[in-house]
C-alpha cells in the first residue's frame, strides 16, 4: 500500500510540474505593456516620434519626423517602418531582432548662393533615399513603463549604394 501511495505521489508531483511548465512556457511572450510612444533616432528605423506595438513575440515600430520651413517651399520627412521579433525576455530586458526600413525625403531651394546673391535663379532639389537594415536590439527595464532601446546591425544606405554598420536608439513610455 505504501508503494502505491509513493508512486501516486510521484506521478502527481511530476504531472503538476509538467502542467506548471507548460503554462509558464505559453506565457513566455505575454507582455505587460503592448504599446509605447516616444522618440527614436536611427539610420534604418527613422528619426522622430516613435510608436511601437509589441503585443507578443512579433511587433512593429513606426517613426516619423515631418519638418518644413520657408512656408512649405522646403521640407524634410523621415519615416520608418520596423518589424520586430522577440528572442528572449526577462524582467530586466528584452532581446529582439529587427528589420528596419527608413525612407528619407527632402526638398530644398538652392537658388541662393554667395556668388549669385543679387540674381538668384530658381533651383529646387528633391532627394529620396531608402535605408534598410537588420540587427539585434535590447530593451532595458522590460517590466517598467519607461524603457531605453538600443539596436545595432548591418544596413544598406541609399538603396544599396553602400553597406555599413548601423545604430539605433529610442526612449519609450509604455502603456496598454
Amino acid at each position: 500500500m505504501k508503494t502505491k501511495i509513493i508512486i501516486f505521489s510521484i506521478f502527481l508531483f511530476v504531472g503538476t510540474n509538467r502542467i506548471y511548465a507548460q503554462e509558464k512556457q505559453v506565457n513566455t511572450h505575454e507582455k505587460k505593456y503592448k504599446q509605447a510612444f516616444g522618440l527614436g533616432a536611427g539610420f534604418t528605423t527613422g528619426v522622430g516620434f516613435s510608436y511601437r506595438y509589441f503585443p507578443k513575440r512579433y511587433g512593429v515600430q513606426l517613426n516619423i519626423a515631418p519638418y518644413y520651413w520657408n512656408y512649405g517651399k522646403e521640407s524634410f520627412v523621415s519615416s520608418g517602418l520596423t518589424l520586430l521579433l522577440s528572442l528572449e525576455e526577462n524582467r530586466t530586458n528584452n532581446i529582439y531582432a529587427y528589420f528596419g526600413n527608413h525612407f528619407l525625403y527632402s526638398r530644398s531651394d538652392q537658388s541662393y548662393s554667395y556668388y549669385n546673391q543679387y540674381n538668384p535663379t530658381p533651383k529646387i532639389v528633391t532627394t529620396r533615399k531608402l535605408n534598410t537594415g537588420v540587427g539585434i536590439g535590447i530593451e532595458f527595464d522590460a517590466e517598467k513603463r519607461v524603457t531605453l532601446n538600443m539596436m545595432v546591425g548591418y544596413a544598406s544606405y541609399n538603396t544599396f549604394e553602400s553597406l555599413f554598420f548601423t545604430g539605433e536608439l529610442a526612449l519609450y513610455y509604455r502603456f496598454n
